[in-house]
């Protein structure tokens, strides 16, 4: 349960710093 939480956590991390750098690719 632990390592899926943190699994989900650093997720959501990635996606947040991965999106703008798709959008600024994008543009």
């Amino acid at each position: 349960m632990a390592n899926e939480t943190m699994g989900i956590a650093l997720g959501m991390i990635e996606t947040r710093g991965l999106v703008p750098a798709i959008e600024a690719a994008d543009a």
